[in-house]
């Protein structure tokens, strides 16, 4: 409504002429599954917890969205619905040029990569981050429910 009413300045809209205050944030903050993408920890099937960005062609590090942080009715947005993000606020992103559901690669890294890190940084900081991954994070990814809770660290 505010577009249509005019009623935001060219400062308040992004370079596809998008509202700035949904499009200055990606849709990958506030994704539940987000514990699981820092340590590079993949869903293999619908039905699991891990991150869907390696095999189920979520574009959430790439879409520029709010749509974690303001959910719709209050409490709904794709993935918390256990949907990939398909990057639906893009031009054309009806048309990707691949199923939804894949995870397009070269060489086994996906070519869609988090719109904000050069691409050899996140290669390397997934090599360390798939080094320290907590066993229950590996265990709850494959999972359609924790299978493995956090415990307390004992020194």
């Amino acid at each position: 409504m505010q577009l249509a009413f005019g009623e935001l300045s060219k400062d308040e809209l992004d370079n596809l002429n998008r509202p700035r205050s949904y499009t200055d944030h990606l849709v990958h903050h506030d994704c539940p599954r987000n514990e699981y993408c820092e340590y590079k920890v993949s869903a293999e099937k619908t039905s699991d917890q891990g991150c869907m960005m390696e095999n189920m062609g979520c574009l959430g590090t790439q879409a520029h969205a709010d749509c974690n942080t303001r959910l719709w009715n209050g409490q709904g947005s794709c993935l918390r619905g256990g949907y990939a993000c398909i990057n639906c606020t893009a031009p054309e992103f009806e048309e990707p040029n691949h199923a939804f559901m894949d995870t397009p690669k070269i060489a086994g890294i996906p070519i869609g990569l988090p719109t904000d890190m050069p691409k050899a940084w996140f290669v390397a900081l997934a090599s360390l981050s798939k080094a320290a991954t907590p066993a229950r994070l590996k265990d709850n990814a494959v999972a359609d429910h924790i299978v493995a809770p956090p415990t307390i660290y004992k020194k």
